[in-house]
């Protein structure tokens, strides 16, 4: 099968070093929003699962999830290009798609900066350099003010909670830390080795954050919070400073990671 795929994909015609792609695979929801964002949402013939922001993504055919991608029905689409996901995609499903031939590029940004360069990379690979080049620099320029406006503030110790069982928290160097440092707040558990830890609850009263981060989709929904009930001598649970921040909108990499910034920054900012 595998020998097959290769021959049907060199018929076909696959070209890594497309400049101008009009069919795009789009193999991750951040690929999806810079794309819509450059003005080539329209250009994609399929993505992955989760893949639902703008609205008009949610009608993009979907060839996979996090377990895997159809790697025969993304040899019949024919696609100029295929933005994929090392840090979502199955390794061995992008082996294959390279070993075919197929037009392969990644975006996996760690940082603002990065989201800017694959903005720019993107921009190139569709035609639409001035587009992209437009959402980088503006990109850029907001980050800078954001970081701006809090660099002079008083430093704020922040416990950023992934999931409450177990406990999990941000590490060195993983993306909501570098934002939590843009804010001027200091991640308690930056001192970690590895950038997504589980932590005991001893280890969060004994470093007693002004801040506890929660992270869920609805604000009504407090389940995560109830953990914290039982620690009233912890600064932020005493202070009424337990805040709910969307994923979506600061876990992606893409333009919009800006707001989650930005209400993040406000969060940290309660403790000033």
């Amino acid at each position: 099968m595998r020998y097959l795929l290769f021959i049907i994909a060199s018929l076909l015609g696959f070209n890594a070093q497309a400049k101008n792609a009009q069919k795009i695979i789009a193999l991750s929801p951040h690929a999806v929003e810079m794309l819509y964002a450059i003005g080539a949402g329209d250009r994609i013939v399929a993505t992955t699962e989760s893949s639902d922001y703008p609205e008009a993504a949610l009608k993009i055919p979907r060839i996979g999830n996090y377990t895997g991608v159809q790697i025969e029905r993304i040899v019949e689409l024919q696609p100029d290009l295929i933005v994929a996901w090392k840090g979502g995609n199955k390794l061995t499903d992008l082996n294959k798609l390279e070993s075919l031939g197929l037009p392969v590029v990644y975006s996996d940004p760690k940082t603002i900066k990065n989201i800017s360069e694959d903005i720019e990379k993107l921009g190139e690979l569709t035609g639409l350099k001035l587009n992209a080049h437009k959402i980088s620099s503006d990109l850029l320029i907001r980050h800078q003010m954001i970081i701006n406006q809090y660099k002079d503030k008083t430093k704020v110790n922040v416990f950023y909670q992934l999931w409450d069982d177990p406990l999990r928290t941000v590490g060195p160097n993983s993306w909501v830390s570098t934002l939590i440092n843009d804010c001027n707040g200091n991640n308690l558990f930056d001192d970690a080795n590895a950038p997504y830890p589980l932590i005991s609850m001893e280890s969060v009263l004994t470093r007693n954050p002004q801040v506890i981060i929660v992270q869920h989709h609805r604000k009504e929904d407090d389940k995560q919070k109830q953990i914290w009930t039982s620690w009233p001598m912890i600064d932020a649970v005493k202070n009424d400073r337990l805040m709910n921040i969307n994923p979506d909108i600061l876990l992606r990499p893409t333009p919009r990671a800006l707001d989650g910034l930005e209400e993040l920054c406000e969060a940290i900012s309660t403790a000033r």
